[in-house]
């Protein structure tokens, strides 16, 4: 009798943990601020998971300094501003932006590129770049293709949904 006192004890503080942490993210989906992203699509198929496309952002590409080696990867912290509606960069910060900054801004990780004729840049990403969808779907046909995502307080980017011409996909 002791013993399933315990059990379900932690039963219940596994099942409550789970609960908060999914809790959280859903809250940090439908109330944090939201950015409109352009997005180039790659569709590829992997037969263990399924149908996705791989998010190719605007914002994944961005001039790097003259001090930052080709091949070096580091955690940078984009600063966002909006221009005709989208999200695209404002600023790249080396460090987090202190607290209480009212900034939109997200963690991302940087790779300094460069095919040797131009100058160097940053490939960044913000692990929003799959999106999965319903098996037989694919990549549709499309002129825009744009993605919302939402900018949590500490700093991460959650993608809410993909449009299609204006309009939710799938």
């Amino acid at each position: 009798m002791k013993y399933s006192k315990w059990l379900w004890a932690v039963v219940a503080a596994q099942a409550l943990f789970l609960l908060g942490w999914a809790g959280y993210h859903e809250v940090v989906l439908r109330t944090a601020p939201v950015l409109r992203l352009k997005t180039r699509p790659v569709d590829p198929r992997d037969l263990l998971r399924g149908d996705y496309m791989t998010l190719n952002y605007d914002i994944s590409h961005h001039p790097a300094p003259a001090r930052e080696r080709v091949g070096q990867k580091s955690t940078v912290y984009v600063v966002f501003k909006l221009t005709d509606g989208y999200g695209v960069i404002d600023e790249v910060l080396f460090q987090e932006p202190p607290p209480g900054d009212p900034r939109l801004c997200a963690q991302a990780e940087a790779l300094v590129w460069s095919n040797g004729e131009t100058p160097a840049e940053f490939r960044l990403t913000y692990g929003i770049e799959q999106f999965f969808v319903p098996e037989g779907k694919g990549t549709p046909r499309f002129k825009t293709l744009e993605a919302e995502v939402s900018v949590s307080p500490t700093h991460r980017l959650y993608l809410r949904r993909v449009l299609v011409d204006g309009k939710n996909y799938p």
